[in-house]
């Protein structure tokens, strides 16, 4: 079960890292949108696979679960500005305020993912 979670967050962070530094680069595409939505969808089954764990087997340190909840709606909110930038075919106008948004959001996602690496590592060294 933990490492279907850990797999599923390691694409997650591939696919997120993917979208928002090539869409930052070359600006928001369709391309980038469908990249993050998998991204986002990797998060879900992610953080589902380790819900269960942590029903399973403990519960996760508050910080963490703080840090995963928000950054999971901020990239849900990220996701959804950029599909109704695209789909308005605004995506130009939206680029620089999405991008800024885009890397708070990404390294707040990287907070939780970091804190969950970082407490599971030290919970299997107990």
């Amino acid at each position: 079960m933990l490492a279907v979670a850990i797999f599923w967050m390691t694409l997650a962070l591939i696919f997120y890292t993917w979208a928002v530094f090539s869409g930052r680069r070359e600006g928001l595409r369709a391309k980038h949108l469908a990249i993050f939505g998998i991204g986002l969808f990797c998060d879900w089954l992610g953080t589902h696979q380790m819900n269960l764990y942590a029903q399973a087997f403990g519960k996760a340190p508050e910080l963490h679960n703080l840090t995963g909840l928000v950054s999971l709606l901020g990239m849900a909110f990220h996701f959804l500005l950029a599909l109704a930038a695209t789909l308005a075919g605004r995506a130009e106008a939206v680029n620089h305020l999405f991008h800024r948004v885009s890397l708070t959001i990404y390294s707040c996602w990287l907070v939780a993912f970091c804190s969950g690496a970082f407490s599971g590592m030290m919970r299997l060294h107990r």
